[in-house]
């Protein structure tokens, strides 16, 4: 993977060049067309996402089968995190808007980072910090304004009018 795609990143600010030349090694570069699945829900391969080109639609499969979007990313944004640090299955469904690439990084290496002591894997860890805080902070705004919304009240009158049979 060519660095000089990595530098432009906010993910990589702070690092020094060797360091993201170093980081460059442990990814590859992909490309995704318009609708392509990038991540499945539930899925159990582990990689992380660094967004360079195009946008990425994230979906949420509900038990009755309803697909909720629950965002969209753009270039520089960073998805696979959590999955990769606890293991669990992907929360989401990542899919192409357009023509997406991102460069991948493979959870073993993405772990290596995060076990290290090197200076550089205690700025990659701090980016980490960063991109998790940045997604937090991210979720806590979308929750207060779910929570500002009105209660909608709705009376049994109200479902009897509207699910009233037409009489024949």
């Amino acid at each position: 993977m060519d660095s000089e795609r990595l530098t432009s990143l906010d993910y990589f600010r702070g690092m020094k060049p060797q360091e993201v030349e170093v980081v460059a090694t442990a990814m590859t570069e992909d490309a995704w067309w318009e609708g392509s699945t990038i991540v499945q829900q539930g899925d159990q391969r582990g990689c992380v996402y660094f967004i360079l080109e195009g946008c990425v639609r994230i979906e949420r499969s509900l038990q009755n089968g309803e697909i909720v979007m629950v965002g969209r990313l753009g270039p520089g944004a960073v998805f696979g995190i959590l999955g990769v640090l606890d293991g669990t299955d992907r929360a989401a469904t990542c899919v192409a808007e357009g023509t997406a690439r991102c460069a991948v990084m493979e959870r073993s290496d993405f772990l290596d980072l995060m076990a290290g002591t090197t200076p550089l894997a205690l700025r990659f860890q701090l980016a980490v910090l960063r991109c998790l805080s940045r997604d937090i902070r991210s979720t806590n705004r979308r929750l207060t304004e779910l929570a500002a919304l009105p209660a909608c009240v709705v009376s049994i009158e109200d479902l009897e009018e509207i699910f009233e049979q037409p009489q024949s």
